[in-house]
């Protein structure tokens, strides 16, 4: 099976980097940012002539692979390289194991459907292949074509060569495994012990939201371990100075965080004036030529994606929406920090004490508001607040990756934060204390730019990945030993809720992914969608036509129409038509679907019994609608009204 091709050329990669570097940790973050900077390389150049297909993919795999293969064999062991992790007590070492192995089954086994990836992160790839490139192509909705893709590249890969979505979430869950490798690294590099970075990297996989999103086709974990390998490399820069290898690992670091997603502009910002602050006070002007060699390799890899972006829409940034706060003020910036954090209050249903202790959100929500009523500011104003979550509430606790808090690890950092500046000792280490003003800043910079929303929690999650190296570093000095292997045995334990009870890919339960068809499994999030998707398809499939035209209306959950549609027709066309925003101007003129398919989501109105395309007249011959608390989902086929009887 083609597939194995780049998961062999990893392998390799590993091997390979063996030999350069004394950790085993270092050799595996190397080899991953190695293979993400080969799988962007590939998807680019085959792009270019279109031959984004199976057989060019597998070919160019393949040759990476003996490539590598051929390298390693003139690689000689000179040096014993240190072990992956520290080693942990067996029953610790057992535990963690056995829940990201819980994760990873759930990867590979349950169907993809978180929200965004049906309406954007899996259709965009799915239009990819269709055509041969991720160059733009006319979308109702313009995530697509601007949002960063880097995630996707790698997605598109395993889609490409497994002939299926089986493996997409696979991404996800590897990274969330680098993020681990990761953080106990940057526990080193911080002084931390072997108890200190074992419980750094524990408190990293066992985050709720870490866990739901191990399984998913989401991006936050990507971008956090490529934001991890850049704060690390950076760090060892900073201690042992900057060469050639290091400059590459920073720039190839920087730019594939970036690629993933737009939060590495923030979340990297304030690392990388901390790296620019050493660099003028090390090196003076001489640090300007490395440094400019870094943004060099950053830009570079998102080259492409920056010129697709701006010969559509102007900006290599594409068109961000409305989620930015409008308004720069003190007592603005402590409403968002305030509500920012509150999406991870519910510390008491977190650690199951709600039949001994009244949950604590209703007193926390009632906190807030006093703090607002002080500040005098709106605590739902509409400067600060997403529009998709337009009244504040504190949530509770969420087993469902768009809005689950990490509480009891927000509660180590801030008992992790409280010696760090209380002891004098621990006050003294400059590094730990730069890096928590650092990854605190990350965190007061997002909340300055970006509005509040329940599902902000989950962009968090890379800022949670970066504490715990620093919890780890100074908890490790603050407990014996005893306690800290219980602590992290706790959070392992308490992990496991999250792994087996996913509220949309549950391995245990009446909903189990092994009692729900594959099927339905898409349409966890939009169950109103099913029986309409699955009729549409049905239809479509009697009239034997080859050609489809996607027109959505107030909705853009589009996937499931992929696997429905090619699984009576794998060679059938499907193309957005009727298209308004800025990529219609990227429309073929000369397209004429034989059917088209028009979804539409909201208020119940009047459906149209006709449509036209290029001034070509369409009849509906088909229709189903479902109202649901008041909103109506429906779903039209149109064929052209000269090809009716």
């Amino acid at each position: 099976m083609a597939v194995v091709l780049p998961v062999a050329s990893l392998v390799l990669l590993y091997v390979f980097c063996l030999g350069y570097f004394v950790h085993r940790r270092e050799a595996l973050l190397v080899a991953l940012l190695s293979w993400g900077l080969v799988a962007v390389a590939l998807t680019e150049l085959l792009s270019l002539v279109s031959q984004l297909t199976p057989p060019a993919l597998a070919i160019a795999w393949l040759v990476v692979s003996l490539a590598l293969l051929a390298a390693c064999r003139h690689w000689r062991l000179g040096r014993r390289a240190q072990g992956l992790l520290p080693r942990p007590p067996a029953l610790i070492a057992v535990a963690a194991g056995l829940l990201l192995a819980a994760i990873g089954v759930t990867a590979v086994t349950a169907a993809p459907n978180h929200s965004d990836s049906m309406e954007y992160h899996l259709s965009r790839m799915m239009h990819w292949i269709q055509q041969g490139s991720v160059a733009h192509y006319p979308s109702h909705n313009l995530f697509h074509l601007y949002q960063n893709p880097g995630s996707e590249f790698a997605m598109v890969h395993l889609q490409l060569l497994s002939g299926g979505d089986r493996l997409s979430g696979i991404v996800q869950w590897v990274s969330l495994v680098g993020s681990m490798v990761g953080v106990s690294l940057i526990a080193k590099a911080l002084g931390a012990g072997r108890s200190g970075q074992f419980l750094g990297s524990i408190f990293a996989i066992t985050l709720p939201m870490a866990v739901l999103q191990g399984s998913s086709t989401n991006n936050d974990l990507v971008v956090a371990l490529w934001i991890v390998t850049f704060v690390y490399f950076g760090l060892i820069t900073m201690e042992q100075g900057l060469n050639t290898q290091r400059l590459w690992l920073l720039g190839t670091s920087l730019g594939l965080a970036i690629l993933t997603k737009g939060t590495a502009y923030i979340y990297l910002f304030p690392f990388c004036l901390w790296l620019l602050g050493w660099g003028m006070t090390r090196l003076g002007w001489r640090a300007v030529r490395p440094l400019v060699a870094i943004l060099a390799i950053a830009i570079a890899i998102n080259a492409g994606h920056y010129c697709r972006n701006w010969s559509l829409f102007g900006s290599p940034l594409g068109a961000p929406g409305g989620e930015f706060s409008s308004v720069w003020s003190l007592p603005h910036l402590i409403s968002n920090l305030l509500r920012q954090l509150a999406l991870h209050a519910d510390i008491v249903r977190n650690l199951h004490l709600e039949k001994i202790v009244t949950p604590t959100t209703g007193l926390t929500e009632k906190a807030i508001t006093i703090i607002h009523s002080w500040l005098g500011v709106d605590i739902s104003s509409p400067l600060t607040t997403s529009a998709k979550s337009a009244t504040f509430y504190v949530p509770g606790l969420s087993f469902n990756e768009d809005k689950a808090g990490n509480p009891l690890h927000l509660l180590l950092i801030f008992l992790a934060s409280g010696p760090l500046f209380c002891w004098r000792r621990l006050r003294q280490r400059r590094s730990l204390l730069l890096y928590w003003l650092a990854t605190a800043g990350s965190f007061i910079l997002f909340c300055q730019l970006l509005t509040w929303s329940t599902s902000r929690g989950r962009l968090h999650l890379p800022i949670f990945i970066l504490f715990a190296a620093l919890v780890g570093t100074v908890l490790e000095r603050c407990l014996p030993r005893q306690a800290m292997n219980l602590l992290t045995l706790v959070l392992v334990v308490l992990a496991y809720q999250w792994a087996l009870y996913n509220q949309v890919r549950p391995l245990l339960g009446a909903n189990s992914i092994y009692v729900t068809p594959r099927l339905s499994q898409y349409f966890r999030t939009q169950p109103a969608l099913e029986e309409l998707y699955i009729g549409a398809a049905a239809e479509i499939a009697e009239g034997s036509c080859d050609r489809i035209g996607l027109d959505f209306e107030n909705s853009s959950f589009e996937y499931p129409y992929w696997p429905l549609l090619t699984a009576a027709q794998p060679e059938i066309e499907i193309q957005h038509v009727r298209v308004t925003n800025l990529s219609r101007e990227l429309a073929d003129q000369d397209l004429h679907p034989c059917r088209m398919i028009k979804t539409t989501s909201g208020s119940a109105a009047a459906l149209p019994q006709e449509i036209t395309l290029q001034n070509r007249p369409y009849q509906e011959i088909w229709r189903r609608s479902r109202s649901e608390n008041g909103r109506q989902r429906a779903v039209q086929i149109f064929a052209p009204t000269l090809d009716l009887p």
